[in-house]
Protein backbone atom coordinates (compact mmCIF):
# COMPACT_ATOMS: atom_id res chain seq x y z
CA UNK A 1 0.00 0.00 0.00
CA UNK A 2 1.10 3.54 -0.71
CA UNK A 3 1.13 6.11 2.07
CA UNK A 4 -1.97 7.90 0.72
CA UNK A 5 -3.83 4.57 0.61
CA UNK A 6 -2.80 3.82 4.19
CA UNK A 7 -3.98 7.26 5.29
CA UNK A 8 -7.32 6.77 3.54
CA UNK A 9 -7.72 3.31 5.11
CA UNK A 10 -6.96 4.58 8.64
CA UNK A 11 -9.17 7.63 8.15
CA UNK A 12 -12.04 5.36 7.12
CA UNK A 13 -11.53 3.12 10.18
CA UNK A 14 -11.39 6.20 12.41
CA UNK A 15 -14.67 7.54 11.00
CA UNK A 16 -16.38 4.17 11.45
CA UNK A 17 -15.24 3.88 15.06
CA UNK A 18 -15.90 7.46 16.13
CA UNK A 19 -19.03 8.24 14.16
CA UNK A 20 -20.74 5.12 12.86
CA UNK A 21 -20.26 2.38 15.43
CA UNK A 22 -22.96 1.49 17.93
CA UNK A 23 -22.59 2.75 21.51
CA UNK A 24 -23.01 -0.05 24.05
CA UNK A 25 -23.90 0.52 27.70
CA UNK A 26 -21.61 -1.53 29.91
CA UNK A 27 -23.02 -4.16 32.23
CA UNK A 28 -20.67 -5.74 34.73
CA UNK A 29 -21.82 -9.30 34.03
CA UNK A 30 -20.47 -12.27 32.09
CA UNK A 31 -23.72 -12.36 30.11
CA UNK A 32 -22.98 -8.86 28.80
CA UNK A 33 -19.69 -10.02 27.27
CA UNK A 34 -21.33 -12.93 25.39
CA UNK A 35 -22.69 -10.58 22.73
CA UNK A 36 -19.22 -9.75 21.42
CA UNK A 37 -17.21 -11.63 18.77
CA UNK A 38 -13.90 -13.38 19.42
CA UNK A 39 -12.22 -11.32 16.70
CA UNK A 40 -9.61 -8.57 16.47
CA UNK A 41 -10.94 -5.08 17.15
CA UNK A 42 -10.21 -1.49 18.07
CA UNK A 43 -12.47 -0.17 20.81
CA UNK A 44 -13.05 2.96 22.81
CA UNK A 45 -14.86 4.00 25.93
CA UNK A 46 -16.67 7.28 26.37
CA UNK A 47 -17.27 8.85 29.76
CA UNK A 48 -20.36 11.03 29.66
CA UNK A 49 -19.99 11.18 25.87
CA UNK A 50 -16.27 12.06 25.68
CA UNK A 51 -13.67 9.52 24.52
CA UNK A 52 -11.68 8.57 27.61
CA UNK A 53 -9.93 5.31 26.64
CA UNK A 54 -8.82 3.65 23.40
CA UNK A 55 -7.61 0.08 23.04
CA UNK A 56 -7.00 -2.69 20.56
CA UNK A 57 -7.12 -6.44 20.94
CA UNK A 58 -6.84 -9.69 19.04
CA UNK A 59 -9.87 -11.11 20.91
CA UNK A 60 -12.59 -8.56 21.57
CA UNK A 61 -14.82 -10.96 23.52
CA UNK A 62 -11.99 -11.74 25.93
CA UNK A 63 -11.02 -8.10 26.32
CA UNK A 64 -14.54 -7.06 27.23
CA UNK A 65 -14.48 -9.80 29.85
CA UNK A 66 -11.35 -8.15 31.24
CA UNK A 67 -13.25 -4.92 31.97
CA UNK A 68 -15.12 -6.85 34.64
CA UNK A 69 -11.95 -7.40 36.66
CA UNK A 70 -9.57 -4.80 38.11
CA UNK A 71 -6.67 -7.26 37.80
CA UNK A 72 -7.08 -7.40 34.03
CA UNK A 73 -7.85 -3.94 32.69
CA UNK A 74 -5.92 -0.69 33.09
CA UNK A 75 -9.07 1.33 32.45
CA UNK A 76 -10.63 0.00 35.65
CA UNK A 77 -7.53 0.78 37.67
CA UNK A 78 -7.20 4.29 36.24
CA UNK A 79 -10.91 5.04 36.72
CA UNK A 80 -10.69 3.81 40.30
CA UNK A 81 -7.66 5.95 41.05
CA UNK A 82 -9.05 9.06 39.38
CA UNK A 83 -12.47 8.89 41.05
CA UNK A 84 -11.77 7.25 44.41
CA UNK A 85 -8.24 8.21 45.45
CA UNK A 86 -9.65 10.28 48.31
CA UNK A 87 -11.93 7.50 49.57
CA UNK A 88 -10.95 6.40 53.12
CA UNK A 89 -10.52 2.76 52.00
CA UNK A 90 -8.47 3.59 48.91
CA UNK A 91 -5.29 1.62 48.27
CA UNK A 92 -3.78 1.62 44.80
CA UNK A 93 -4.86 -1.36 42.68
CA UNK A 94 -2.60 -3.31 40.32
CA UNK A 95 -2.61 -6.42 38.18
CA UNK A 96 -2.13 -8.30 41.48
CA UNK A 97 -4.35 -6.31 43.83
CA UNK A 98 -7.95 -5.15 43.57
CA UNK A 99 -9.51 -2.19 45.31
CA UNK A 100 -11.38 -2.65 48.58
CA UNK A 101 -14.78 -4.33 47.96
CA UNK A 102 -16.64 -1.07 48.66
CA UNK A 103 -14.59 0.76 46.01
CA UNK A 104 -15.04 -2.11 43.53
CA UNK A 105 -18.82 -1.71 43.90
CA UNK A 106 -18.58 2.07 43.43
CA UNK A 107 -16.36 1.50 40.39
CA UNK A 108 -18.87 -0.93 38.86
CA UNK A 109 -21.65 1.60 39.38
CA UNK A 110 -19.56 4.37 37.84
CA UNK A 111 -18.76 2.23 34.78
CA UNK A 112 -22.37 1.17 34.24
CA UNK A 113 -23.70 4.70 34.75
CA UNK A 114 -21.13 6.90 33.00
CA UNK A 115 -19.41 4.82 30.32
CA UNK A 116 -20.37 3.59 26.88
CA UNK A 117 -18.24 1.46 24.58
CA UNK A 118 -17.88 1.32 20.78
CA UNK A 119 -15.81 -0.94 18.57
CA UNK A 120 -14.95 -1.94 15.04
CA UNK A 121 -13.62 -5.31 13.94
CA UNK A 122 -10.37 -5.15 12.00
CA UNK A 123 -7.28 -7.30 11.68
CA UNK A 124 -5.22 -4.79 9.72
CA UNK A 125 -4.09 -1.50 11.26
CA UNK A 126 -5.31 -2.00 14.83
CA UNK A 127 -2.23 -0.63 16.54
CA UNK A 128 -1.86 2.19 14.02
CA UNK A 129 -5.48 3.26 14.51
CA UNK A 130 -5.17 3.09 18.30
CA UNK A 131 -2.04 5.26 18.21
CA UNK A 132 -3.55 7.68 15.70
CA UNK A 133 -6.61 8.22 17.89
CA UNK A 134 -4.50 8.48 21.03
CA UNK A 135 -2.48 11.31 19.48
CA UNK A 136 -5.60 13.14 18.30
CA UNK A 137 -7.84 12.68 21.33
CA UNK A 138 -5.45 12.28 24.31
CA UNK A 139 -7.90 10.05 26.25
CA UNK A 140 -7.42 10.67 29.96
CA UNK A 141 -7.38 7.06 31.17
CA UNK A 142 -4.93 5.55 28.66
CA UNK A 143 -1.61 4.44 30.08
CA UNK A 144 0.86 2.82 27.72
CA UNK A 145 4.58 3.32 28.10
CA UNK A 146 5.63 6.88 27.43
CA UNK A 147 2.17 7.72 26.11
CA UNK A 148 0.87 7.53 29.66
CA UNK A 149 3.08 10.39 30.86
CA UNK A 150 0.14 12.82 30.61
CA UNK A 151 -1.71 10.75 33.20
CA UNK A 152 0.38 12.00 36.09
CA UNK A 153 -1.30 15.38 35.58
CA UNK A 154 -4.80 13.90 35.32
CA UNK A 155 -4.69 11.05 37.81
Amino acid sequence: MKSDQIEEYLSDLEDKLLNKSKHFRIRITRDWTKQFPKQAAVYLFRENGKVCYIGETGNFYGRMGDILNTYHHTLRRNLGHYHFKNHPLYEKASSRKKYAPEIELLLNELIETNLTMSFILTDLGRKELEERLFEKLKPKYNLKGKRGSHLSKNL
